[in-house]
């Protein structure tokens, strides 16, 4: 039986191998229909290097699955080197989506793992990279909380997409790299240095069971709980790392099996006035997010917020008995960030659309550019000896 808050779902639970006693990592993978490509997405699990499987088990949470995918697991049991969970639920029509399967996938994980473990989760049409599980526990092991992979596209899918929606996607690759970069330098964290990138992706996310536990588990969405699962660790100033070391390849198929996903995006990608990914904002308010967090944060730092609430209230058109009121609720930056965040009209999200992105392309180029050289002068300036004054 799995129950989140008023929510129950009867759960059927089949244990495939055997376990002396709590695993030190479990991957969570919610899937629905995926009986032609779980059995590779399994086998990449299987080939991981520099583990102990008898450290590691994996949870399949299969979410109305009527197409022989719990039989093609259950045949490709006996040949794998982990411990094995089917979990077999058929979820109402108002949860049966791929949020709700991945919240029920990641709780059970997180029930099964030991109590200083790693939970992570991933896809079931996509391919984790040999060391996918290594790198993951090494970003961890250097006091991180949660890790964030780099989740590439099938090359070979992607061959097969109309030109049209290859060139936007390379656009929109560019336009994130970019983003990436902008964020990293201007709101620079010791945590999670340049180079990075700016993925929350559910193809590739390590979270430890304290941290998930202190977050209250996945939040339940039906779409982008994997973005709610990142923002929640922001605001409990959780240390992430967008980590180009953990990486993995996912299906670029357009006969995707979640609503609001990677296959919807690309579809829509042919629409002029579509949104880009829901990372990818204005330039201009690209940079005006990252700085204006970025100068909050050494105030929080300081203990200096009460001190400029007024300045930062009139900055962010905001009252000003709104900035001391979450100055005295909360305890961490982030979550102080993101109510303000959540209140200015000045930073309401403007994403980039089709029609948009090569002008806005431009602009961000030129804004990294000016970043590129201002660290370079500065990096330059901090190399060069120091002239000494005679006496």
């Amino acid at each position: 039986m799995s129950q989140d808050s008023s929510v129950e779902f009867d759960v059927k639970v089949e244990r495939l191998g055997e376990a002396a006693g709590p695993p030190r990592i479990v991957v969570a993978i919610p899937v629905k229909d995926e009986a032609e490509r779980i059995g590779l997405c399994l086998e990449a699990l299987a080939v991981q290097a520099d583990v102990a499987f008898e450290d590691i088990a994996v949870v399949l949470l299969l979410n109305n699955c009527t197409d022989g995918t719990a039989d093609a697991v259950r045949a490709l049991a006996p040949l794998l080197p982990f411990r094995l969970e089917l979990h077999l639920v058929d979820l109402p029509s108002s949860h049966a989506n791929a949020g709700w399967a991945r919240k029920l996938a990641m709780d059970a994980a997180e029930r099964l793992v030991a109590s200083d473990g790693l939970i992570l989760t991933t896809d079931a049409d996509t391919l984790a990279g040999e060391d996918w599980i290594a790198a993951n526990r090494r970003e961890i092991e250097a006091g991180h909380d949660a890790v964030a992979g780099y989740v590439m596209a099938d090359p070979m899918e992607l061959m097969q997409l109309p030109p049209a929606i290859l060139e936007r996607g390379s656009l929109e690759w560019e336009y994130q790299q970019l983003a990436a970069e902008l964020d990293a330098r201007v709101d620079p964290e010791p945590h999670d240095p340049w180079p990075r990138h700016n993925q929350n992706c559910g193809a590739s996310a390590a979270v430890t069971a304290a941290a998930y536990r202190a977050i209250g588990g996945l939040p339940p969405r039906p779409v982008g709980e994997d973005r709610a699962l990142f923002e929640m660790l922001r605001r409990m100033d959780g240390r992430i790392r967008h980590s180009l070391e953990v990486q993995v390849v996912t299906s670029a198929r357009t006969d995707g099996r979640a609503s609001g996903g990677l296959a919807d995006e690309i579809r829509l990608r042919t629409d002029p006035n579509h949104p880009c990914d829901d990372a990818l904002e204005v330039a201009i308010f690209t940079f005006r997010r990252a700085l204006w967090r970025a100068q909050l944060r050494t105030l929080w730092r300081a203990g200096q917020v009460d001190g400029h609430a007024e300045a930062w209230a009139a900055r962010m058109r905001i009252p000003v008995a709104n900035v001391r009121a979450a100055l005295g609720r909360h305890p961490y930056f982030g979550a102080f960030w993101a109510e303000l965040e959540g209140q200015s009209p000045r930073l309401a999200w403007r994403l980039v659309t089709m029609a948009g992105l090569k002008r806005e392309l431009r602009r961000i180029r030129r804004l990294v550019d000016g970043l590129r050289a201002r660290d370079k002068a500065a990096a330059a300036a901090a190399a060069a000896p120091k002239k000494v004054r005679a006496a």
